[in-house]
């Protein structure tokens, strides 16, 4: 079993190289393009540059078509008891469409795993405002917009299961949003009206958690964002129902967020670094159905260093950190989930990547239970995993 668990990694990681350094068979990038991995708010509601040419008339063939590879292997030890497994994370192909300066357009599949639609929507702009509809992210959380292949951490980690899964503030999901940009600004505003997801608490620990009873209830998530060079700021909130008591009706609660990212020039190398903070209510605390709300608080800090890949496709190394915390009812003690994480990559600079990384996991023992499937045991645990990674980008 071991050395045919063997062979199936080697097999997968070598399909992953092979991809990488296959030519690209991708349409040419019409004038004007973000690059790929571009943060999801930015790669279709920033107003072009005045003057922009290469999209003065309407062509319906400027699109591009861009895929992504990603596979690992990870093994888990906790409690004395040691687990691995390998899996296909990503195997995705992005039509982007942008047949005028004023109509923009985007569809992403993942084959890997249960094939699934990612983003699907249409942005229509003017010099000031923007508007999307579809399927795509909500203007929340600066690691939760940026491309996986921009981070250098092999997922986005714990707290964003957290915040994704188990509170139904962040991940994909059908929406209208307005964006807004004064001309020859730095600062734009996005507004959203989204469907929301956990939004019922009587099934707690399995995927029923985030069904809905109300098909169609809505959140709304707004955001304001400044960006001044290689620095960007950002401000945001979120308004969500949940019905914490199964037939008792909605409840709303609310989420604000604070976040920033900064590198150095893309073509120097150098210091990448995000770090993000949020404060929020929530009824998943140790008495999900007492009907009251608690008072959560999180945030993390990821670093990496980059050595080479000055240019496209270039050797690089980037070792890099990751530190977490999420405390889900702040007037209970020792109920803290955290995360430290730490690797290297290693790979062709935006093209082909090899991650190692170590990761420590951990709940207090007061950790709530109606944080549902993030854990595979109850609380208090701590483990350690490894994790081996290659990804690659077309």
């Amino acid at each position: 079993m071991v050395r045919t668990t063997g062979r199936r990694v080697r097999a997968l990681f070598l399909g992953g190289l092979a991809l990488a350094v296959a030519p690209s068979t991708a349409a040419q990038e019409p004038a004007g393009s973000p690059p790929a991995g571009t943060n999801a708010v930015q790669d279709s509601d920033v107003v072009a540059p005045a003057g922009d040419e290469g999209e003065s008339s309407f062509q319906w063939t400027r699109a591009r078509l861009n895929g992504r590879f990603v596979g690992w292997w990870r093994s888990v030890s906790q409690d004395g008891v040691d687990t691995s497994d390998y899996e296909v994370d990503n195997a995705r192909l992005t039509l982007h469409w942008r047949p005028a300066r004023w109509l923009r357009a985007q569809v992403e599949y993942d084959v890997a795993m249960n094939s699934k639609l990612k983003d699907a929507f249409v942005t229509l702009r003017t010099d000031l405002l923007s508007l999307r509809g579809g399927q795509f992210k909500p203007p929340f959380s600066v690691v939760a917009m940026d491309s996986r292949w921009d981070l250098p951490i092999s997922d986005r980690g714990q707290l964003d299961l957290v915040l994704r899964d188990s509170l139904g503030i962040i991940g994909r999901r059908p929406g209208l949003q307005v964006g807004y940009q004064p001309r020859g600004g730095d600062t734009r505003a996005f507004l959203g009206v989204f469907r929301a997801s956990s939004g019922r608490g009587d099934r707690i620990g399995d995927g029923s958690f985030n069904d809905l009873d109300d098909d169609w209830a809505l959140k709304l998530t707004g955001r304001v964002q400044h960006e001044r060079k290689r620095l960007r700021l950002g401000l945001s909130g979120d308004y969500r129902p949940a019905e914490p008591l199964p037939g008792e009706g909605d409840q709303h609660f609310w989420t604000l967020g604070a976040d920033a990212a900064w590198r150095q020039g893309q073509k120097q190398g150098g210091w990448r670094l995000w770090s993000e903070g949020f404060l929020g209510s929530s009824w998943q605390d140790s008495n999900p159905f007492d009907g009251v709300n608690a008072t959560f608080v999180g945030g993390q800090v990821i670093g990496a260093w980059r050595y080479g890949g000055r240019k496209d496709h270039a050797f690089y190394v980037e070792p890099y950190t990751l530190l977490s915390v999420f405390d889900p009812d702040t007037k209970v003690r020792d109920d803290v989930l955290w995360e430290a994480a730490g690797g290297v990559n290693v790979g062709r600079w935006d093209q082909v990547r090899v991650t190692i990384e170590v990761q420590r996991r951990g709940a207090g023992v007061n950790t709530p239970l109606s944080l549902g499937f993030v854990f595979d045991d109850e609380p208090p645990f701590s483990r350690t995993g490894l994790v081996l990674q290659i990804g690659a980008v077309f």
